[in-house]
């Protein structure tokens, strides 16, 4: 508890390993919502014993979680994602490239009508399809790809495809000059509060999201939504020394990523907020470890934010106690997703008669002294 770095204004600390966090709290860039995760409804200890129904389908599971974190499905893992639903407002409305994902297929990028664009963050590049190549096996496979592009074809399956690799072919151009341009800012702004390079799987997805949204006007895009991830926090077994590692990859590429958006002078319009499967139970196991629980609390960096701000419920940390849903620390969220996620959809555009479509159980939310939690100004 004495290494806890503090949040100034507050009676909370952060974990050492996140400390470059503390800069964005200074300066009005990061507010904490705590205890968030999947709900049926406003849930008690005793309901959650009593009723059955009242509970999210298949809690503790990895899979499970993730997809309802990514659907907000609740009682089902929707095959559509909550971020891929808003995608089909934008996709509706002629926003270009609404979805683009770093993660590769995620559900929750994934619309009726919304095709996330996958990108590694690795060199983008078109095999065997280099206009530039003379090699007589490039040259072939080039012809092949174009005559076939060109055909007509008299099948729904068969434009359907054409499209698609087109569309691929097109975007992979546009992308090539972005993200390989040795004309950006992003690289000399993507350092940590001691001024040092930020390196590694989750640094360069967030370098790529910054290049993308550098680059907009090229690609057209006004309105985006983007997925990076990172792994390994599954620790039943030694999570201190694990879980201090991750936190400083976390807490470094956080802090960089938003340095950056502040060199492009877009952090007003800029929000990077966190999802995960589940918090981890507070009483650990006996393998100095801890095992899979419920709700989390998670972060949204912006310079758009209404500053400084700790929202939703800090849960009652007593073992079996009123927020437990067992007897060991799994606790049961006081936020709900479509509290957390409603307030970022809500400052990215969409409209409130559309909410319901974005979240199916939105009316359980909307009222009753429940809603979108205040993270915006």
């Amino acid at each position: 508890q004495n290494a806890l770095v503090g949040l100034p204004g507050t009676n909370y600390g952060l974990h050492p390993s996140l400390a470059p966090l503390q800069n964005i709290w200074n300066e009005g860039g990061l507010n904490w919502v705590f205890n968030t995760g999947p709900l049926l409804q406003p849930l008690t200890r005793e309901q959650f014993e009593s009723r059955p129904d009242l509970r999210p389908a298949n809690l503790f599971s990895h899979d499970a979680q993730q997809n309802l974190w990514q659907t907000a499905g609740g009682t089902s893992e929707l095959p559509t994602g909550w971020m891929g639903r808003v995608g089909d407002r934008f996709v509706d409305a002629g926003f270009q490239a609404p979805s683009i994902s770093l993660a590769g297929a995620q559900r929750a990028m994934i619309g009726e009508r919304n095709n996330p664009l996958l990108l590694s963050s690795g060199n983008l590049q078109r095999s065997g399809y280099d206009p530039s190549s003379t090699a007589a096996d490039d040259i072939a496979r080039r012809n092949a790809v174009d005559v076939m592009l060109a055909a007509t074809q008299n099948s729904d399956l068969g434009r359907i495809t054409r499209d698609i690799m087109q569309g691929d072919l097109d975007a992979g151009v546009q992308l090539d000059g972005i993200l390989n341009s040795d004309d950006s800012a992003v690289t000399a702004a993507f350092v940590d509060p001691d001024n040092n390079a930020v390196t590694g799987s989750l640094a360069d997805q967030l370098k790529r999201v910054a290049r993308l949204i550098e680059g907009r006007g090229v690609l057209g895009a006004t309105r985006q939504t983007f997925m990076v991830s990172t792994g390994g926090f599954d620790n039943h077994r030694s999570q201190a020394g694990t879980h201090s590692g991750l936190l400083a990859n976390v807490g470094r590429c956080v802090y960089a990523f938003y340095n950056t958006m502040k060199a492009l002078g877009v952090e007003n319009e800029v929000a990077l907020f966190t999802m995960s499967d589940f918090n981890r139970v507070f009483a650990g196991n006996g393998s100095a470890g801890s095992d899979h629980a419920w709700g989390s609390h998670h972060f949204v960096v912006s310079g758009g934010l209404r500053p400084n701000q700790l929202l939703g419920g800090y849960p009652d940390l007593a073992l079996a106690g009123p927020d437990d849903s067992r007897d060991d620390g799994r606790w049961i969220p006081s936020t709900s997703i479509e509290e957390y996620g409603g307030s970022l959809v809500r400052w990215l555009g969409v409209s409130d008669a559309d909410m319901p479509y974005v979240f199916p159980n939105w009316s359980t939310w909307d009222g009753g002294g429940r809603g979108p939690v205040d993270l915006f100004a």
